[in-house]
């Protein structure tokens, strides 16, 4: 018997789709997998290792580490908006290695390489305010500037974010990154029409790249049509924290540096859609 999602053609089985085949996979976040608390029980996050090994999303701080709430797939980790994870290398301790922001164990993803390959995102979300810049990953590091006693300055080198703005009159989704960021709106529609509250969704973001490149979103696999700064020369992309300024749960998050085919995202979408059992 076929597993679930197999079919046959011309005699020959088709293979499942899993999202580790995705050609340019670099995240996969799962609520219900991967989950370390601060202790036994606790519904507080400390870690939240990303299932395509390559590193860990991490936060020491307590007043920034969600909760985490549910269980089975309907697990999700709630971020209040001061909540947030940073990007680490999978040896960084949450006992050991100081502040969650400590430079030497710094990852990050890198999408839009080469300023041409553009991106992917997906991303089951339930959003619970109005008028908030959801960022869902930016980048926000710091470097040692060489002078004793002196504190940490911020980064230049490197840029990015990926939010989704719940909007008082339009909602609407940014792509930045190292040299240029932009703010795509669907105009002409009822406020919060592309980012309704209080219910799970899917969005799916994707960015052509190159020089302005198009930024295109999807609502529950459904296209909107994005009418006014659709367009963006972004440049590399870096993104190393989760969820500052967010406000809400999240499910499961997916990116990939490309935008990928008709067919991936297909199969992405009818993964997410089914898993999470969005109608």
């Amino acid at each position: 018997m076929l597993g679930l999602g197999n079919s046959i053609i011309g005699g020959a089985a088709l293979e499942e789709f899993t999202v580790d085949t995705i050609p340019g996979l670099v995240t996969w976040l799962k609520a219900d997998t991967g989950i370390t608390e601060t202790s036994g029980g606790s519904g507080v996050v400390a870690r939240w290792t990303d299932q395509t090994g390559s590193a860990d999303w991490v936060s020491n701080t307590s007043s920034k580490q969600p909760a985490l709430v549910g269980s089975g797939v309907d697990t999700y980790l709630d971020f209040d908006g001061s909540d947030r994870l940073y990007q680490k290398d999978p040896s960084w301790n949450t006992s050991d290695d100081g502040f969650d922001f400590d430079f030497p164990h710094d990852q990050f993803d890198e999408l839009n390489v080469g300023g041409s390959a553009g991106l992917s995102i997906f991303a089951v979300v339930f959003l619970d305010t109005s008028n908030t810049l959801n960022k869902l990953f930016q980048e926000a590091h710091f470097v040692d500037d060489g002078v004793p006693g002196s504190g940490f300055t911020q980064r230049t080198d490197i840029a990015g974010t990926i939010t989704f703005n719940t909007g008082g009159t339009e909602d609407s989704f940014t792509v930045g990154g190292i040299s240029g960021s932009a703010s795509a709106f669907h105009l002409g529609t009822a406020v919060q029409d592309e980012l309704p509250l209080n219910t799970k969704i899917l969005i799916s973001l994707e960015y052509a790249g190159g020089t302005n490149g198009e930024i295109t979103v999807r609502k529950n696999g459904v296209d909107f049509t994005m009418s006014s700064n659709n367009t963006v020369t972004a440049g590399l992309i870096s993104l190393a924290e989760l969820g500052l300024g967010f406000k809400g749960r999240m499910y499961e998050v997916i990116s990939v540096n490309g935008k990928v085919s008709s067919g991936t995202r297909s199969d992405v979408e009818s993964y997410l859609i089914g898993r999470h059992s969005i109608s």
